[in-house]
Formats: structure tokens, C-alpha cells, sequence
């Protein structure tokens, strides 16, 4: 097949089998249209390839990171800007949804913390920095100057620091006695001598700037209104801020912005005008029209996809790109394939052929747009999925993978070991919010419910709108209202969210990340089964 950057500003790709590395994000390759730029003289497509430095680099949505490509999905860019030169580096195995950079190198910030270059494991949930060391705020006091730190066991959660030792602050002060600081009683002259009442009272006072102009908030803005300009000359209307004539010129867009695409795919400021008796206008860019197709085809006639046209009778168009239509067939990003064929599988834009990658279709797991494999973990809430390296003792809480020495996990919600006024039995759960991407088959074309959420509470979820769902039978029936889903353990469940829609059975609740409305969840659950 020839390599898709040297087809110019052809969208037309054909071949339903091929797979590239995966795209970022749910439905990534969905939101972007067919989009074409230079690099180095080769004109290519931003969603299957990326440039870096001049240099292409083939694959489904990655970006760059210096001169090399990543994708955001799987690893994290890091950069340091020394004066003018710019260093950077990639991290791989840590997604950019989870980690945060210390200098060039990526880490996992509910685990972790980066002290002064370094990266070191939290002792515990409320871990900070002491010096190049860490310590535990819970357990611990970092006490002394900024240059001579030093970590101490707090005695108490009264306890404070006064130089390199620790305090009782219901019983003592900490005093400056001719530079030096000294710890004493509450009823020391010391301690009478530099009491502030209104510190120690919590009363506090504090500036306030006065409202101005009896304002509310941010204060009266003033608005600034433009007087839009006239027409004079006979017959001339307003485009935008220019005139023009209706018998000489066009006015072109809505925005009054005309536009033409450049080279490098992006938009020029001059307008183009067209025919529409003879020519067809596809994002920009004027192709003839072509009656004998119509004729040839019949209705409904030449439609854009992309900047190119298509026939809606013969070809599909997904994302700006044209492919051959046949029976089953769907657009998985800027690919076609059959939703029938199980050694296909489609994650959140991204297509992969499963007999390439050496998987068996029952066993191929998406987690966003990766295929995620037997010995990584994904972790999902509402919008994010993310991969990690399955360890020991960890899990996960919606799309984060947290350790539970140091945190529990209560629907989708991280909390602090042996935080006052929390039930440890209820805490010990990960949750997150299940794929229906990732249902064999057989369980996806059963009996399933969806619906949007009305209300949550400890023991149940109430759905409004539900629908019975049986793929198998390519059947849709409307259930009365309300329809309450028990539950035993809330923590258990992930965060839902009131006045959105999910998939649901009796045992978990799913979300489609595959697809941006549950028309087409359905349109494609119904498809696959039937």
C-alpha cells in the first residue's frame, strides 16, 4: 500500500485491515478532521503521523517531545529550559493523565514526590519535602533553617518546631531570646511578652478593600460598545467590517473570515469563491462537481468528506477520510472496519488487527486507545482510562493507581489511611467505571440497562429514562419510572455523576468510550449482535 503521506491531500485510504500505534484519549481521532501539514516538503495527516524537528514519524496521534515522538497515552514528556537551550525527555510506561515531571524525569504523584531532583516514595498521604528528604506531616515535624533541615518524630498533633526541636503549643511557647530560640512555659515572661491577642484569638483583622460604586464581586465592568460601520455607495452591503457588492463579490462564511487552506494545513485570509452549479466546497478546499457520478449512482448526490467528496451509497466516510462500503461496516477513528470480525477491535479510535498483535479476540482489553496487556491494569472514571504497570498491593481509584498503604478508596474518591470519622471495612475497595468496550460479546448482547442518573445514596442509584437493552434480539424497551438499582457496598461502585447516562446490569456499571452519544452506542450494540 502506498504510505499515506505521499497521497497529498487524498483522503481516500481503502485497506480495512491495517493498524497503527494508538491514538490518545477517548475518541481522539473522532473530534479531528481530515488535516493535513508539511513537513520537510511531505504533505501528511496529523492523525497518522506526527513531525518532529522535520522528521516524520508514522502513527496514530503522537506528539512530539524534542526531536522524538511519543504518545501522551503511554508515557509523559518532561522539559527543562536552561537560559535558551530546552532539554527534553520521555518517560515511558507513565501516562501524562496521571504524573507530573521532576526535571527530566516522570513520576506518579499519588505515590510519590519529587524533592529537589529526586524522586522518593511518600511514607504517607500527606507527605512534603524536607530538604532533599521526606517526611510524613502526620507523624513527623521538618524542623531548623531552610540550609540545616532535620526530621523528627512529632510527639503529638499539638506539637510545632522551634529551631531543630519540637514544642507543646497548648502548654508552651517558642520565644526569641538574643537570637536564640528557646522553649518555655505558656506563663514565662517570654511567652506573656510577645502574646499578640489578636493572633491567638483567631480575631484576626484584615484589610479589606472598599466595594467601589456599590460593585458586587469583581465591581461594575464598564462596557465598551463599537459603532459598526455604514454602507454609503448604491447597492453595497456590510461583510464584516468591509462593504461589498452583491453583483461584483461575495460575502464569504458566516464568521466573515474567508479562508482558504495553505500548505501546512492551515487557514489563509483570503476567500475563495465558487460555483455551486459546477463545483463543490469541502472544508476549504473547491473540487468540480461531477454529474455523471450522480447519474451513474443516483441520489442523494456528491457529500464532503473532509476536503474530499464522497458517495454515501458506495463509500463511508469516518473523519475525513473515505473508505468502500460492505456489509458491517463502521469507522473505528479515521479507519474502517467490520464490527463483525473478531479478531478487529476498536479502542476509542484507534484500530487494531488482533492476529498481528498475536492476541485472541475474547482476550484483547482496550484501555482508552490502548490495547492493553495480561500484565498492565487500567484504571477508568468518567473521562479518562489509564494503563499502569499492575504492583502488589495496589489499586485502583477511578483513573488514578494509588497505593493502599497510604490511601483507601471510597467511589472514586482517594482518602487518607485512618482518617477520622471513616469506616475501615468500607474503605479497603478500589472502583472504577468499566468500559462496555471491553464486553465479550456474549455479554454485551444480553439483557442491559441504560439510563441517566437522577440521585445516589448509600444503599441505591435511581436511573430515570431506562432503557432495556437485549442486543441479541435487537430489542429496545422503555421502563417505567423510577428504576432503582440496589447496592450493598457504595464504595465498591465508582462516582456518578447526576444528569449523565450509563450501562448498567445488576453486579456493575459501564460507559461507552468508544462512541459520543448513546444513539450510536445503540446503533453499534444492536449491529454487532443482530
Amino acid at each position: 500500500m502506498i504510505p499515506f503521506w505521499t497521497l497529498g491531500f487524498v483522503c481516500l485510504i481503502i485497506d480495512f485491515s491495517t493498524a497503527h500505534e494508538p491514538a490518545v484519549g477517548a475518541n481522539a481521532a473522532s473530534k479531528k478532521h481530515c488535516s493535513r501539514k508539511d513537513c520537510n516538503g511531505t504533505q501528511y495527516d496529523i492523525q497518522e503521523a506526527a513531525c518532529c524537528e522535520n522528521k516524520l514519524h508514522p502513527g496514530s496521534n503522537l506528539f512530539c517531545c524534542g526531536k522524538e515522538p511519543y504518545n501522551p497515552a503511554t508515557a509523559t514528556c518532561c522539559k527543562v529550559q536552561h537560559g535558551k537551550i530546552l532539554t527534553a525527555s520521555i518517560t515511558q510506561g507513565l501516562s501524562e493523565k496521571a504524573s507530573k515531571c521532576c526535571d527530566l524525569k516522570a513520576y506518579n504523584p499519588v505515590n510519590e514526590i519529587c524533592c529537589q531532583s529526586s524522586i522518593i516514595s511518600k511514607p504517607g498521604p500527606m507527605a512534603e519535602c524536607c530538604g532533599k528528604d521526606v517526611f510524613d506531616k502526620d507523624k513527623q515535624l521538618c524542623c531548623g533553617p531552610a540550609d540545616n533541615k532535620t526530621i523528627l518524630v512529632r510527639n503529638s498533633r499539638h506539637h510545632e518546631c522551634c529551631g531543630h526541636s519540637q514544642y507543646d503549643t497548648e502548654t508552651q511557647c517558642c520565644c526569641s531570646n538574643e537570637e536564640k530560640l528557646e522553649i518555655q512555659s505558656k506563663d514565662s515572661p517570654c511567652c506573656v511578652r510577645n502574646f499578640t491577642p489578636g493572633l491567638s484569638s483567631g480575631n484576626t483583622n484584615f484589610n479589606k478593600p472598599s466595594p467601589k460604586n456599590g460593585s458586587c464581586g469583581e465591581g461594575m465592568k464598564q462596557k465598551i460598545f463599537k459603532l459598526q460601520p455604514k454602507c454609503t455607495e448604491p447597492n453595497t452591503h456590510l461583510c464584516g467590517s468591509s462593504c461589498y457588492n452583491p453583483k461584483q463579490n461575495r460575502c464569504c462564511e458566516s464568521n466573515h473570515k474567508p479562508h482558504s487552506l495553505d500548505n501546512s494545513g492551515q487557514r489563509k485570509a483570503t476567500a475563495t469563491v465558487y460555483n455551486p452549479h459546477t463545483q463543490v466546497c469541502c472544508d476549504g478546499r473547491v473540487s468540480p462537481w461531477k454529474p455523471w457520478i450522480d447519474q451513474f449512482h443516483g441520489s442523494p448526490g456528491q457529500h464532503c468528506c473532509g476536503i474530499e467528496i464522497y458517495q454515501p451509497h458506495t463509500e463511508i466516510c469516518c473523519n475525513g477520510h473515505r473508505h468502500l462500503k460492505s456489509e458491517n461496516i463502521h469507522c473505528c477513528g479515521v479507519k474502517a472496519y467490520n464490527i463483525k470480525d473478531p479478531q478487529m477491535k476498536c479502542c476509542a479510535g484507534t484500530l487494531y488487527n488482533l492476529t498481528l498483535l498475536d492476541k485472541h479476540g475474547g482476550d484483547a482489553q482496550c484501555c482508552g486507545s490502548i490495547l492493553q496487556k495480561p500484565q498492565d491494569i487500567c484504571c477508568s472514571n468518567e473521562d479518562k482510562e489509564v494503563l499502569y504497570s499492575a504492583m502488589t498491593g495496589f489499586r485502583c481509584c477511578g483513573h488514578l493507581y494509588y497505593n493502599t498503604t497510604l490511601w483507601s478508596c471510597c467511589a472514586g474518591a482517594l482518602r487518607r489511611i485512618h482518617e477520622p470519622g471513616q469506616d475501615q471495612r468500607k474503605m479497603i475497595n478500589g472502583s472504577r467505571l468499566l468500559s462496555v468496550d471491553n464486553l465479550n460479546k456474549i455479554d454485551l448482547c444480553k439483557e442491559m440497562h441504560i439510563g441517566t442518573v437522577e440521585s445516589v445514596s448509600l444503599q441505591s442509584i435511581v436511573f430515570r429514562s431506562v432503557l432495556k437493552v437485549h442486543g441479541m434480539e435487537a430489542k429496545v424497551k422503555a421502563l417505567p419510572l423510577p428504576y432503582i438499582l440496589e447496592r450493598d457496598d457504595r464504595c465498591s461502585f465508582p462516582k456518578l455523576i447526576a444528569g449523565k447516562t450509563y450501562y448498567f446490569n445488576k453486579v456493575n456499571v459501564f460507559i461507552d468510550f468508544n462512541h459520543d452519544s448513546v444513539l450510536q452506542s445503540l446503533h453499534f450494540i444492536i449491529s454487532k449482535c443482530s
